[in-house]
């Protein structure tokens, strides 16, 4: 039986919600770009009106989309009193106590530390802790802080902000790299993005990589840029599993060597001292 969607003769499963059969190729495409816009999916047959059960979703999802989807999802089950942690996506529930409290003690009950990062943030404005200050001034001066931060001065930027913890950081000399004096994130004050590292695929200051710097590589043409790194990393997928098969079929051959060729070269090794002549001795 052929798919509803590709056409082609698959392995298909029934919709629970219009009994069409769907191969699992195709709904997993399908789900990968309803997941993070929607959360009450339409199935993807025309005809049928409802929306995909949650353990079809689930099942058909890679395990990082499945994080992503529980979570959005999760999130939209919540009411107003439980807010994710801004820094690790921890959920926090705001208890509200009944006791009358004085304007300073009101502002630091909205204090949270989150039990999973220990990163200290507003339940209010679900910012940064801001000591001394209430809200509505801390995001008048956020906002006044960010247009400073944007800048230009100097030929570089007054400060940038911490790709983890957020924190405002300003260089006075040295180079792109940074390091967070408060999460010890590395990365590039250039452009504002986390180190990232693989050594096949290259780092932030290659010219090729996925994860080079954005300003290092045709930074007037981004899409000219994405195109070329993406078809550099696309060639070193490919080329990387021929290099894995190359190097067992090398080892292969080695083991066998080792296994039956030494053995056989001492034994002839052998066998050569044995039928040497040897000297008369007077």
């Amino acid at each position: 039986m052929n798919c509803r969607l590709c056409l082609e003769d698959r392995i298909l499963k029934p919709l629970a919600c219009c009994k069409q059969p769907l191969c699992g190729e195709c709904l997993k495409i399908y789900l990968n770009f309803q997941v993070l816009c929607h959360l009450d999916i339409k199935c993807p047959i025309t005809e049928c009106n409802k929306h995909l059960d949650e353990s079809t979703i689930v099942y058909s999802l890679p395990p990082d989309e499945i994080m992503k989807y529980k979570y959005f999802l999760e999130l939209s089950r919540m009411d107003s009193s439980t807010k994710p942690c801004p820094q690790c996506k921890h959920f926090t529930t705001f208890k509200r106590k009944s006791q009358i409290l004085t304007p300073a003690k009101s502002d630091n009950k909205f204090k949270i530390q989150c039990p999973s990062c220990q990163f200290i943030w507003c339940f209010k404005c679900h910012s940064p802790w801001h000591e001394g200050i209430n809200c509505r001034e801390y995001k008048k001066g956020d906002k006044l802080l960010r247009h400073w931060a944007n800048e230009i001065e100097h030929g570089q930027r007054n400060a940038q902000k911490c790709p983890k913890c957020k924190v405002h950081i300003q260089r006075t000399e040295g180079c792109d790299h940074m390091t967070c004096s408060q999460c010890n994130t590395n990365f590039c004050y250039r452009c504002g993005e986390q180190y990232r590292q693989l050594r096949f695929f290259g780092d932030h200051t290659s010219n090729l990589s996925v994860f080079g710097c954005k300003y290092r590589y045709l930074p007037e043409r981004p899409h000219v840029r994405r195109l070329v790194r993406g078809s550099v990393c696309a060639g070193k997928l490919f080329i990387a599993p021929l290099l894995l098969v190359l190097g067992l079929a090398l080892g292969a051959i080695a083991v066998v060597i080792g296994i039956f060729g030494l053995p056989i070269y001492c034994l002839c090794k052998k066998q050569r001292k044995r039928t040497r002549p040897t000297g008369i001795h007077w």
